[in-house]
This record gives structure tokens, C-alpha cells and sequence, in this order.
């Protein structure tokens, strides 16, 4: 049973689901329906989707391997899915209905929720670099041709460097510092969403979910350091992007450059400059050789 007075309190939804005026009975007719039958097979669901999926990329790195085709290394670094939690259930129907006026969560019902939510089953394709996007893009494509309406779509921010394109994955502009590529498949007869994301992106996320959103979407504070940090993921991804797209004759040239280079030795520095002030107090005042002092730090 959900304790509504605990749920909203915790969850800070007092005041949206004032605005949505729904039943919590229906809330709970769905949670409880959600956690006692339809969360176990979500779950296991996304055990079976990860390894459909680990297996479609096996077999088409073997088919580019006989092809001559194929890449050194895979782009994408690790699969992993999950079922959404109960609770995270009913806290996004309320949020849907009484802060973003979903018309579509309006009628929601024990009858529909599972086709209506569309992400109880969550899946992340986590790529190495930006260029991965398109890896990813293809194998899931190849798995499930026929794409629920409105997807794929990925989720970019203005000033990005142009990497995704193509007449078949719409990309969405934002400002919000949200990046990641949004596939919705149908999978053994339940709505499965993938996302595909950086390794920088994905702590970004991660990140903004536990930090600001949703508690705390309007603090000024958060707003300005996930800024930052959505800037900062972006940088990583390019500079990561730049090395690894090097070739290696190039890639030796620069080294060699580097090799050059010369940083000071502060540690040296300090020591150096320090040392005609330490000789004339060591004298003076404790009796100490300089290089005593500055081993204890005496002063």
C-alpha cells in the first residue's frame, strides 16, 4: 500500500498532484498492480533485451569481420537496462499530468498505464566516443525496424559540435544541458526505451537526475554548476573524439613534440628560492642546516 502522505512529502509532489487532480485511488490501483505482476517480467525483460542486444552487436562485428570491414575496437563500451522502480512509476504519471499537463497521462488507468509509459523498461547503450552514436544507431535499428512514432530522436545543445545527422534520427536543440539519443521499441509485447549516451554524458546524467531534477529545478545554484558541467562534458567528449580520431603516423609526430616540453618543478623551485632566507635564519636563530629545516619544515 502507498502512503500518500509520505509519498508526496518525500517526492515533494504535494503541490502537483493538488494541480492534477487525480484520484489516488487510481494511483494505487496502478502501483499496486505494477509492483505485485507487471515489475518482475519488466525486469526480466531488460535482462533479455541487454543480451538481444549484446548479441546483435556480436554478430555484426563478425559480419563485418568477414566482410574486411571491420573496426578495430567497438564504439560501444557497455549495455545495461533496468525496470523503473514502482514508486519512480507514480511519481512520473503526477509529474506528467500536474506540471507538464500531459494529455496523454490525463486518462491514465490501471487498464493503460503499460502502454501508456513508454520507459518502464530502460535500457542504456553507453558509447566511448561522440562518433558511437552511430554504431548504436544501427544496431538498434537493425533489431527493430519499425521505431515507435517520434523516434529516434537525439537531444543536443546549441553550440555542439555537428556530429549527428541523417533523414532517419531527429535531433531536438535544447539548452537544458541534456544530451543523449532516445529510441522507443516494442519488445516481447511491452514499450522499451533506449537511450544512447556518451561515458561523459552519461555521468552528466546521472549527475543531474540525483542532484537537481527533480527536487529542485528551479535552484539558481544547481542551474549554474549543471551548466558548467554540461560544458565541461562536452569539452571531455571532443578532446576524446580528437585523440582517438588521430592517425598514428600523426599521433607519433605530436608525441614526439611533447617530449619537448618542459613544466617546472615546483617543488624545486620552492626549495631554490627559499634557500638563501633559510640559510641566514638557520644561522641565526636555530642552528640548524638549511636542508634540515626545509625537511621538517621548521619554518
Amino acid at each position: 500500500m502507498l502512503d500518500q502522505e509520505r509519498f508526496l512529502k518525500v517526492n515533494n509532489l504535494k503541490d502537483a498532484f493538488e494541480k492534477s487532480e487525480m484520484s489516488w485511488e487510481t494511483l494505487t490501483e496502478i502501483y499496486d498492480d505494477y509492483s505485485k505482476n507487471a515489475y518482475p517480467r519488466m525486469q526480466s525483460l531488460a535482462d533479455q533485451l541487454v543480451i538481444a542486444l549484446e548479441t546483435g552487436k556480436r554478430k555484426r562485428r563478425e559480419e563485418k569481420r568477414i566482410e574486411g570491414t571491420l573496426e578495430e575496437k567497438s564504439d560501444i563500451h557497455v549495455i545495461y537496462g533496468r525496470a523503473k522502480e514502482p514508486e519512480h512509476v507514480i511519481e512520473k504519471i503526477i509529474r506528467k499530468v500536474g506540471v507538464e499537463d500531459s494529455q496523454k497521462y490525463r486518462d491514465i488507468n490501471v487498464g493503460n498505464y503499460k502502454d501508456t509509459i513508454t520507459d518502464l523498461i530502460g535500457i542504456r547503450i553507453i558509447v566511448v566516443k561522440k562518433e558511437g552514436w552511430q554504431e548504436a544507431h544501427n544496431l538498434i535499428c537493425a533489431l527493430f525496424p519499425d521505431l515507435y512514432e517520434g523516434t529516434p530522436i537525439a537531444y543536443v545543445c546549441y553550440g555542439d559540435r555537428e556530429v549527428i545527422e541523417g533523414a532517419d534520427i531527429n535531433v531536438d536543440y535544447t539548452v537544458k544541458g541534456y544530451r543523449s539519443q532516445h529510441y522507443v521499441v516494442r519488445y516481447e509485447g511491452c514499450y522499451a526505451e533506449i537511450q544512447v549516451r556518451t561515458m561523459a554524458e552519461e555521468v552528466y546524467g546521472e549527475f543531474d537526475h540525483r542532484v537537481r531534477y527533480p527536487y529542485h529545478q528551479d535552484n539558481k545554484f544547481l542551474i549554474r554548476y549543471t551548466n558548467m558541467i554540461s560544458k565541461s562534458v562536452a569539452e571531455l567528449d571532443d578532446m576524446i573524439s580528437t585523440c582517438m580520431q588521430i592517425d598514428k603516423k600523426l599521433l607519433e609526430q605530436l608525441g614526439e613534440q611533447f617530449e619537448r616540453d618542459r613544466y617546472v618543478d615546483w617543488n624545486k623551485r620552492q626549495h631554490d628560492d627559499r634557500l638563501p632566507i633559510i640559510e641566514t635564519q638557520a644561522k641565526a636563530d636555530t642552528g640548524s642546516s638549511a636542508e634540515e629545516i626545509l625537511e621538517n619544515k621548521l619554518l
